[in-house]
């Protein structure tokens, strides 16, 4: 069957495959409600990537069960059973390697336990060895049928279960505490000890040498280092141990309109477009875009896209973790998504005479489920015109009549349906059709799953100028950022140094508390505004404007300066780079029961730009290697057989 045929033929394939009654003029997608629009992403420490997958291995999540494949996202209580091997990255710079005839489950990931963060693996059976990160604050604890091991400090050790629940310990580097039922021992690098039952006494204690080692412990000593790269210090801090996929599959380049170093991707087609090429997976805290490239983890979960003349596709790196970053709509029996843009809506693509569009992936309903989906998109414009058409157009109707609704028709947040769902398309259609639904069902997922879905505060949801509360036909110029973290307001407490009194003692205001100002920051405008030339603010300081090089035409979406500023982000907002600024040497210590992002507030501060040193905010100034940006291609993609790279 020929998918790419006229609209004429496909419509009437899809009368054959779907009930009539649903065939007929179906109901579009929920419109975009206030809530929808302020959606913006859960903690990115509570999800973590597969690294490298040597071999086979399934996964359940939930009611799920597949094949594991590097990309779909590792969540809390999803079990891996490996035949290969394989490594996984959390997002502290810690990775796990595990081996082949192995079962374990992620039980939970940076969650609070006796004031420490906490990640708790079980292992049934098998082997993992873990390498916790230099840099992490967590408490790896890892339980065993004959007992629980915790790791702290950058220690690195071995585990192995067998099936008559023995399990083998060894410390690499660092130490270990071991505790079953009836005893407690510590083990230093360089020691091992061997447990039979919950019940046995830990007095097998031995030295080894740590050069000894078999195939899977020298294959780990191989996969579990952790290099620098080129995209190390051009992404956030919270997303830096994922970069390392970004160096040899793409290039940086500064893009004046957003100020800020984005990535591109190298040797893609020329009708590529994000979200394109991999699948959807059903999950519960939604549809879950599965890449098939190699660096799709970090660009697909995190961040935003935006195009160029002359640079085709590129990523504008953020915090904030999502099952995918995109805009859904319907019409009829089709159902579209597309890359979400760096103000929150579609981005747009395309160049000369034509003017370009939404970039929208449009399938219908019926293959919504299938492998390789990109086979499976339309690229009749017949039919992409049901979703949009032109590079300006906002997407939804002006309401200059009637009683037309001016919400747009699409929705950002994350859709949530069943697997049953998923796999019948007539039962997901009904979701889709039902305005609460999804909305509720994401409600219950952040109740029951024990995760925080950060929101904008209600007061930026789009407006009319001049007509407070209204929604507006469009989006104001002036639209903040897809992640503003001038503006957070997520963190009931405030941050302490390590000097103050510990997170336990302290007081917790109320959540509507403004937040603390870092120390050494100018005073706040009234109504939380940055001051003008501070690195929140939407309008520049003269003193700290990045020279532009001569003969260029400004700022604008797809110029890349030859000379552009070699400055490292702003630690205040890395959507706003600026010159670094002076920030205290002590890092913040968040309570552990509160693992958001955005400075807390305070009990007498107004809102202010945030502190440099919060954990969802980029830490103190780095210097950024000193090298040039990559040039934009001077060659505009002339057909489908083109390649870029």
């Amino acid at each position: 069957m020929d998918l790419h045929s006229s609209s004429v033929s496909t419509r009437w394939v899809s009368a054959l495959l779907l009930p009539a009654a649903l065939v007929a003029l179906a109901p579009a997608l929920s419109a975009q409600s206030d809530e929808d629009d302020t959606y913006m992403g859960e903690n990115p420490e509570r999800y973590a990537s597969v690294r490298i997958l040597d071999g086979e291995a399934t996964i359940r999540k939930g009611e799920v069960e597949e094949a594991l494949s590097r990309g779909i996202p590792i969540a809390e209580g999803d079990v891996v059973e490996s035949h290969g091997r394989g490594v996984l990255q959390l997002a502290d710079g810690t990775r796990v390697a595990f081996g082949g005839d192995t079962r374990f489950e992620v039980a939970t990931l940076f969650t609070d336990k006796d004031q420490d963060r906490q990640v708790l693996l079980r292992l049934d059976y098998g082997r993992l060895r873990i390498a916790m990160g230099r840099e992490s604050e967590a408490q790896i604890r890892i339980d065993m049928p004959s007992g629980s091991a915790i790791l702290t400090d950058g220690s690195s050790a071995s585990f192995e279960v067998e099936r008559d629940r023995t399990a083998r310990v060894k410390v690499i580097s660092g130490r270990l505490v071991f505790r079953n039922e009836r005893d407690k021992a510590t083990l230093m690098a360089g020691e091992r000890l061997t447990v039979y039952s919950d019940q046995d006494r830990l007095d097998r204690i031995q030295n080894f040498n740590t050069y000894s080692s078999d195939s899977f412990e020298a294959w780990s000593d191989r996969n579990l280092s952790v290099r620098r790269g080129p995209s190390w210090d051009k992404v956030p801090p919270e997303i830096r141990y994922y970069s390392d996929d970004l160096d040899n599959n793409g290039d940086w380049v500064y893009v004046e309109e957003y100020r800020t170093w984005c990535w591109r991707p190298l040797r893609v087609s020329a009708e590529w477009r994000p979200y394109w090429q991999g699948r959807w997976g059903a999950y519960p805290g939604g549809m879950t875009w599965i890449s098939d490239e190699p660096w799709g983890y970090v660009t697909y979960h995190h961040g935003r896209w935006g195009w160029g003349g002359g640079l085709g596709w590129y990523w504008i790196p953020g915090v904030y973790y999502s099952p995918a970053w995109v805009a859904w709509q319907t019409s009829d029996t089709y159902l579209g998504w597309a890359p979400m843009g760096y103000r929150n809506h579609p981005a747009t693509w395309g160049y000369g005479a034509w003017g370009g569009g939404y970039s929208w992936n449009v399938v219908d309903i019926n293959f919504i489920h299938v492998e390789r989906i990109h086979t499976r998109t339309y690229r009749d414009p017949r039919v992409i015109r049901s979703f949009n058409s032109g590079r300006e157009s906002t997407g939804w109707n002006p309401g200059s009549s009637g009683n037309r609704s001016i919400a747009p028709p699409w929705r950002q947040s994350p859709l949530v349906v069943s697997q049953n769902e998923f796999r019948h398309p007539a039962q997901m259609q009904r979701v889709l059709q039902d305005p609460n639904a999804s909305r509720n069902r994401l409600h219950t997922y952040e109740q029951q799953s024990g995760r925080t879905i950060y929101r904008r505060p209600l007061s930026e949801v789009r407006t009319v100028p001049g007509s407070a509360g209204t929604p507006s036909a469009q989006p104001p110029s002036g639209s903040v950022p897809f992640e503003d973290r001038n503006r957070l307001r997520t963190q009931p407490v405030r941050p302490i140094l390590r000097s103050e009194t510990p997170a336990s003692t302290m007081e917790s205001p109320g959540p509507n508390r403004p937040l603390a100002r870092p120390q050494g920051s100018p005073p706040p405008r009234q109504g939380g505004t940055p001051h003008q030339g501070s690195p929140g603010s939407n309008r520049p300081n003269p003193q700290e404007q990045p020279i532009q090089p001569r003969g260029t035409a400004g700022p604008g979406a797809g110029q890349v300066s030859p000379n552009a500023p070699r400055l490292p982000p702003s630690p205040h907002n890395r959507m706003n780079p600026g010159p670094g600024r002076n920030v205290p040497r002590e890092q913040p210590i968040y309570p552990r029961s509160l693992s958001g992002p955005g400075a807390g507030p305070s009990t007498s501060a107004p809102p202010p730009s945030p502190p440099s040193n919060n954990r969802l905010n980029s830490g103190p100034s780095r210097n950024v290697p000193r090298e040039q940006p990559v040039q934009p291609r001077q060659t505009q993609p002339s057909g489908e057989d083109q390649t870029r790279g």
